[in-house]
This record gives structure tokens, C-alpha cells and sequence, in this order.
């Protein structure tokens, strides 16, 4: 009987392991006519639907100018635009609502940035006008208008076609106005001004003049969606190159390589076949992600690679927290097939909770966040629950059978032993003022920057320009700068070397025109024989959108920690909540007072991370937390400190090494892909400030708020 068991249960996990080994196989390389049946299996390379960073284009934000605007009337605009960004002749165009009153639009493949503000931005009526100075017609007098090529000569041509009102208007116009020339106008700008060869009764016409097939495309296009119902303005515009997209997809891949493996190596050295059992999963785990991201048709941005990466650190923590808990009951002497099923269920409750309140920090951030940062939002909810899934029910599957076929047969095998014996605890608690001053040190340095030389707020936030150009080599600083002095004399530079050993330089200007990058370039790429691709990228953001990212950035961090306090006052009590709350923003406070002192550019990718931060801080102090609510069930006697101390002391292991794992990861693709340093940076420094809080600040603020309740007594 025992044998026959034994024997399913080798036959399950060998199953197991080659149905994740096969799927990753297949997200991996892709398979061509599976099993005969001439159906193909894409890659996720393949499969997924890539931004604009991963492929280059440009980006463009417009806002309505009008203070009042219905739902509607939105809409409509919305429609327009996308009639006109479509006639580009690029498909998987974007065009949707962001916020109140802007309209995000994101064509691939285009790298004129100008060109498409220019198509977008015709806000005013469409007008016919006759040599007499007089309309003829307007944009509801048209019907449709088609770009195309004359098959009698080859050449560009515009067909009309107009309403039955307008076939009638424009039938009396071309009999009156033969041999002359008929101007079609948008706002006051001068589209084309074709002549009139015939009499056109049909309501059928046809433009001819055209430059080429992409100028008949944009006019056509013009002609067609005619007026915007409301006057638009871009806000910000960003066109990413071909060379910076098309590089940024293989440095990730080798910055997730990097860090993956180091993660996995880790699991392996320190909890041996469990690590390997965890490995298995997290291999199932990154299928998962990336099959979620095919199904629900999702775009794959460098933020939410950043934020993807994150979430395979968080994936393991939820294996650390398991592993640790079943040593214990190993070292306590019970059996392990009791170790396992009572270690599970010891650290369900602190997976769980210490997970659900990093998905509110997340939910707050995709529904206030935009662009990249919801991107970045969307991957580590999705990664959350999927790294639950995999650690909650395969991890455990796969344990329990390898326990059943003997693979776990000793403590060795979990790198436990029964001489490990009681915790010992540490004195945290008594220490309490030197932790505390040490965060005052820095949060006080912080001040004292911030006062004498402010916080360095990018251009996401004051508004302005950036320029990145790929230098290729060392190049001269003063010469670099006499050029760039020659368009703005308000502007920052910096540059970075990538890991090929090319050297990037940024520009940062507050004042730099978006009609002076070209030149500016031009004689930048002269002067260092460059070429075209090595403007890798120019991103040009208004005043307005700084405000608005101030506001809702505040008002995240209030919704996100409301709701937190909410959460963990239901599941434990008001003092928890309120101690890990103040941790949090000891977090916060931490990053920033870094970020004063070393004068580090604060944009919109540190918001996305502040917040990630603090979902990710808060984790791993719900886990100590979590402890100190058992330990207090048991301990009855015991002081508050006490059961503090011992609690931080059991859990210690485990808040490091997670720290280590999400470090290792964000660190990977902090150093190989610049693109996404200003999310990297602020991470890790978050994340170490959220480690040392959780263990020196946040258990010493609960038992101070419940010494006080006692003296009060």
C-alpha cells in the first residue's frame, strides 16, 4: 500500500515537473505544429503587445482646454483623433482617456513627434474657400476622403465624396470657379489648394498635388475627421527611438536572466530541495505572469518589466516565509510531514495578509496613476496574486509529494536541525532611542538639504525637456555644453555608461523648444560623427502635468495608507495599524532625505516607486506583526517588549533574506537597463529603509503606543 502511494506520487511530480518544464520551454522558444497538428504556440517574445519604450514611437498627451467638459463631448474628441492618428497608416495605435480632461495617444513605429501634434492638434473649422475669399463648404459638408494612388500615373491623390447638401454646394462652386483654384483650409492653416480642372456634379472628387502618399494620408485624414469639438494642447510629448527600444527588450531579458538566477542559486543554498521545490515554482509562477499578460491583452512597458521583477522577489518571500516555519517546527522535534502541513499553516495568515495590503498600495496606483506607472501597477497586482497562487498550492503540492517519494527524508534535506533548539532573542526593544536617532540623523540631513538647496524635481514635475543621445564613446564636456548653450542656457547634464560600454547623455532643460532639438542634435552628431539613431529619445512635458502628478501622488499616499490602516486595524488592531503606518512614512522620509542629499532628480517613476515601496515595507512588517499576535496568544505573562523582541528575533532570517532576493532583482535591472534606473534607485533605497523599519521602528512604536495605554491606567 505505502509502496503503490509512494509510487503515485513519484508519477505526480515527475508529471509536474515536465508539464512547468514544457510550458516554460513553449513561452520560451515557441513550438511550430504541435504535436502534427500544424497549430503554432507563439513565444511570449511573440505574444505580448510591447510599449513604446520596448519598440520605440511616440508618445503624446494632449489636454482639453475648456474647464467644463461632458462625457460626451470627450468621446467625440476621442473618435476624431483616432480618425486622424489612424490615416498615419500605423497600426496598434493608441488612443484613450487619461484622468479629467487628457487623451493619451501612442503610435509605434513613428518618430516625428511634431508630425503627429501637427495631425492631432487642427482644432479649428474645415473650411472650402473660393479666389473670391468666400466658403463654399465646411467639414460637415464632407463625407469621406481617402488617400490613394492614381493608377494613371502613379501620383498621390485625395478622393472626396460629400454629402448630398454638399454635392450640390460644391457643384455650383466648381462650374463658377473652372480653370481656378479652390483653397481647403483648417484653423487659418492652408492645407492644399487644388485646381479646378471640371465641373464636379457627382459629389465625387479628387485632389491632386500631393507630395507623396504620407502627406495625401495626413491631409486626407484632416479632411475627413474634420474639427475637433474642443480646443486641445499637448502637454507632453515623448518619442522614443528605434536603436533605445529596440535595445531595451534584450537588456531586460538579461537583466531578468541575471536576477532570476541569482535568486534561484540563493533558494538552492540555503534551504537545498525546498529551494529547489521553490525554483520549480517560480518557473511556473513567471509563465504565468507573462500567460496572464497575453489573455488579457495587456502592454508590456520597462516599468512593468521593473515592476515583474519586483514581484519575483515578493514570489519567493512567500517561500522564505513557509521554509522558516517549517525549520521550526522541524527544530521543536516534530515529525516532517507534521512540519510541513503546521509550517503552511503557521504562515498562511502572514502571506495573506501581508500580500493583500501590498495589492490595496497597487490598486491605488493603477487607478490614480498613468501611462508607464499604471503599466507598472497592473504587472505587481497581477504578480501578487499569481505569486500567492503558486506559493499557497503548487509549492505546497509538490512538498508534500516529495515527501511522499522520500526526496525529504531528513532535516538535512530543509538545512534544519533539532540542536537549533529555542530562539533567542534579541534586545531590540531596550535599543530603542538608537534606532530611532539614527533615522533622525538622516531625516534631518534630508531637511537640512532640502532647505539649503531644495528638492531636485525633474521635469515631470516643473515641466520641460529631456534629450537622450547616445554618445557611443568619452566625448568633451565644455564642447558638449557650448553647443547646448547655443539653444537654452537653463539645462543639466549627466551621462551614464550601459553595459555594452556605450556612454548615454541626458539633457535637461526647462527651457530647451521642442523645434530646437533637431538643430541642436544636428550639430552635436557633426560634431562626434553620429547618426540619426543615436537620438535615442526627447521627451518634452508642460508646467500642468507637475500639478497634477503633486496632487494625485499625495493624494495616493493618503487613499493607500487609509486604506492599509483600515485593513490591518480590522485583522489585528488599531496600534498595529497605526505603528506600521508611521514605519511607512519613516520609509518615505528616508528615501527623500536621500534623495536631498544626493540631489537625485525626483519624476514621475519615483511616485510609482515611493508607493511600491510603501505596499513592499508594509509587507514585511505585517510578518512581524503577524508573530508578535501569536507570540501574545502564548505568552501570557510576558511583557509587551518581551513578546516583541522574541517575535522580531524569530522573523529577522526571514526579513533578510527577502530583502536580499527583491534587492538582487531590482539591482539587475537598475544596472543593465538605464531606461528604468529612476524606478531602480528609489527601490532600493526603499527597500532597505522598509527592511530596517520593519524590524527597529515599527515593533518598537507598537510597544511604546502600548505602554503608554498602560501608564494612562
Amino acid at each position: 500500500m505505502k509502496g503503490n502511494k509512494t509510487f503515485k506520487s513519484t508519477m505526480f511530480f515527475i508529471l509536474s515537473v515536465l508539464i512547468i518544464g514544457f510550458l516554460a520551454y513553449a513561452g520560451t522558444f515557441g513550438i511550430e505544429n504541435v504535436f502534427g497538428t500544424g497549430y503554432r504556440v507563439k513565444s511570449f517574445n511573440e505574444a505580448i503587445k510591447k510599449g513604446l519604450d520596448l519598440q520605440g514611437g511616440v508618445s503624446l498627451v494632449e489636454e482639453i482646454q475648456e474647464d467644463k467638459v461632458d462625457n460626451a463631448t470627450i468621446d467625440r474628441t476621442i473618435e476624431l483623433i483616432s480618425m486622424r492618428v489612424n490615416k498615419l497608416g500605423v497600426s496598434e495605435t493608441i488612443v484613450q482617456r487619461e484622468g479629467e480632461k487628457r487623451i493619451r495617444i501612442e503610435i509605434p513605429g513613428v518618430y516625428n513627434a511634431k508630425e503627429v501634434i501637427d495631425t492631432v492638434g487642427k482644432t479649428g473649422e474645415l473650411k472650402f474657400i473660393g479666389p473670391d475669399k468666400e466658403v463654399i463648404l465646411t467639414g460637415k459638408d464632407v463625407k469621406n476622403a481617402v488617400a490613394q494612388i492614381n493608377p494613371d500615373n502613379n501620383q498621390p491623390i485625395i478622393s472626396l465624396e460629400f454629402t448630398d447638401e454638399g454635392t450640390k454646394k460644391f457643384a455650383e462652386a466648381t462650374k463658377k470657379f473652372i480653370g481656378q483654384q479652390i483653397a481647403i483650409y483648417m484653423d487659418e492653416e492652408l492645407l492644399t489648394n487644388p485646381m479646378v480642372n471640371d465641373v464636379i456634379a457627382t459629389g465625387k472628387g479628387m485632389i491632386t498635388g500631393s507630395k507623396s502618399l504620407e502627406e495625401a494620408k495626413r491631409q486626407a485624414g484632416i479632411i475627413k475627421s474634420g474639427a475637433l469639438p474642443v480646443v486641445v494642447k499637448p502637454v507632453e510629448a515623448k518619442t522614443v527611438g528605434a536603436t533605445l527600444g529596440a535595445n531595451a527588450l534584450p537588456l531586460s531579458f538579461k537583466a531578468g536572466g541575471i536576477g532570476i538566477g541569482l535568486v534561484m542559486l540563493f533558494m538552492l543554498f540555503f534551504y537545498r530541495i525546498p529551494g529547489l521545490i521553490a525554483n520549480i515554482a517560480l518557473v511556473l509562477y513567471i509563465v504565468l505572469v507573462l500567460l496572464t499578460f497575453v489573455s488579457i491583452k495587456a502592454t508590456l512597458t520597462l516599468s512593468g518589466i521593473a515592476g515583474f521583477l519586483l514581484t519575483i522577489g515578493m514570489a519567493v518571500d512567500a517561500n522564505i516565509l513557509i521554509f522558516e516555519r517549517i525549520k521550526e517546527e522541524l527544530s521543536a522535534g516534530k515529525s516532517i510531514r507534521s512540519s510541513v502541513e503546521s509550517g503552511f499553516h503557521r504562515a498562511l495568515s502572514s502571506i495573506i495578509d501581508s500580500n493583500t495590503t501590498t495589492i490595496i498600495a497597487g490598486l491605488v496606483l493603477y487607478n490614480l496613476g498613468s501611462g508607464a506607472v499604471k503599466g507598472f501597477a497592473l504587472t505587481l497586482i497581477i504578480g501578487i496574486v499569481l505569486s500567492m497562487l503558486t506559493a499557497i498550492v503548487i509549492t505546497r503540492s509538490l512538498l508534500k509529494l516529495a515527501v511522499n517519494i522520500g526526496l525529504l527524508n531528513s532535516l538535512a534535506a530543509f538545512g534544519a536541525s533539532r540542536k537549533e533548539g529555542e530562539t533567542k532573542s534579541l534586545k531590540i526593544i531596550e535599543r530603542t532611542k538608537v534606532w530611532v536617532a539614527l533615522s533622525l540623523v538622516i531625516m534631518l540631513s534630508g531637511l537640512f538639504f532640502s532647505i539649503k538647496s531644495g528638492l531636485n524635481f525633474g521635469i515631470d514635475f516643473k515641466g520641460g525637456t529631456l534629450v537622450q543621445i547616445n554618445m557611443k564613446s568619452e566625448y568633451n564636456k565644455e564642447e558638449i555644453e557650448g553647443i547646448i548653450g547655443k539653444y537654452t542656457k537653463d539645462y543639466t547634464t549627466n551621462s551614464a555608461t550601459n553595459s555594452s560600454g556605450e556612454i548615454h547623455l541626458e539633457i535637461r532643460s526647462n527651457s530647451l523648444e521642442e523645434s530646437q532639438i533637431d538643430p541642436m542634435f544636428k550639430e552635436i552628431k557633426e560634431k562626434y560623427k553620429l547618426e540619426d539613431k543615436d537620438l535615442l529619445s526627447q521627451q518634452t512635458i508642460g508646467a500642468s502635468i507637475g500639478k497634477e502628478l503633486t496632487r494625485k501622488a499625495i493624494l495616493a499616499l493618503i487613499i493607500a495608507n487609509i486604506g492599509m490602516l483600515i485593513y490591518i486595524g480590522f485583522r489585528f488592531e488599531l496600534k498595529f495599524g497605526l505603528a506600521a503606518i508611521i514605519a511607512l512614512l519613516h520609509d518615505v522620509l528616508i528615501t527623500l532625505a536621500v534623495y536631498a542629499v544626493l540631489q537625485i532628480p525626483i519624476n514621475s517613476s519615483f511616485i510609482a516607486a515611493i508607493l511600491t515601496i510603501v505596499g513592499y515595507s508594509i509587507n514585511d512588517t505585517i510578518v512581524v506583526f503577524d508573530r508578535i499576535r501569536e507570540n501574545s496568544k502564548r505568552m501570557k505573562r510576558a511583557s509587551d517588549g518581551e513578546i516583541a523582541n522574541l517575535s522580531i528575533s524569530q522573523t529577522i532570517k526571514r526579513s533578510i533574506y527577502t530583502s536580499v532576493t527583491t534587492l538582487i532583482t531590482i539591482a539587475a535591472v537598475g544596472i543593465y537597463v538605464p531606461s528604468v534606473r529612476d524606478f531602480a534607485i528609489p527601490l532600493v533605497i526603499g527597500i532597505v529603509a522598509g527592511g530596517y523599519s520593519s524590524i527597529f521602528i515599527a515593533s518598537p512604536l507598537w510597544v511604546y503606543l502600548k505602554n503608554r495605554d498602560l501608564a494612562k491606567k
